[in-house]
């Protein structure tokens, strides 16, 4: 689905904050979430997907796009001639030009080049100032960990940890694939390395630093 979204009050998650959420959509959905797809027609093109037949561009259309890194050429393209990550991003145009509050991002970042995933980054930041709530579903702790201020672990739909990633190597066990950066880590002390577990590469570097010197 990539993305979607829901109007219900949420109960498991913080408002006006980018909720990382390590599990899958329909964990949601048996927490009893209403979750909302987007209706579309690949034929359409994107003017007429976006806003209708009585489609007219605005400045709020070209702030959009300007906020998304969009280019407006693409508002004659048809849905289904987009490429895969544009497709992505006027998915999300479509719920900012509604006005959707709680935004849920479906493993958005898969199949996106490293500059488009450094692109979403800024936006979701971007996204969290203007008050919008985000909740981001994805099994990659190592890439929510640089935009997301916390994190849910689900299993069997139900809340096994709920707090800071910087805790997440004491539930370990949770995951369902430990990230590389832990199983260095984990190969680094076996050799008599004293570093402290990071998702982040950078302090991870930093710690190598200090061990060696």
């Amino acid at each position: 689905m990539e993305v979607v979204y829901t109007y219900d009050e949420l109960k498991d998650f913080e408002e006006g904050k980018i909720n990382a959420l390590y599990g899958d959509v329909i964990d949601l959905i048996h927490r009893e979430y209403e979750i909302n797809g987007i209706i579309y027609d690949e034929k359409w093109t994107v003017k007429r997907f976006l806003n209708g037949h009585s489609f007219f561009k605005n400045k709020r259309m070209e702030s959009v796009f300007n906020y998304l890194e969009l280019s407006l050429k693409i508002l004659n393209h048809r849905l289904a001639d987009l490429s895969k990550t544009d497709f992505k991003f006027v998915l999300l145009a479509y719920l900012l030009l509604n006005n959707m509050k709680i935004i849920i991002f479906d493993y958005f970042e898969v199949g996106l080049s490293y500059q488009d995933r450094k692109r979403l980054y800024r936006i979701l930041k971007n996204m969290k100032k203007d008050g919008i709530t985000i909740i981001y579903i994805s099994k990659d702790i190592v890439y929510m960990n640089q935009f997301a201020d916390n994190i849910t672990i689900m299993k069997d739909q139900e809340i096994c940890f709920q707090g800071a990633f910087k805790d997440i190597h004491e539930h370990r066990d949770l995951l369902s694939e430990l990230p590389e950066i832990y199983a260095f880590i984990d190969y680094a002390n076996s050799k008599g390395a004293r570093l402290d577990y990071t998702l982040d590469s950078k302090e991870l570097l930093k710690d190598i630093y200090r061990s060696v010197y």
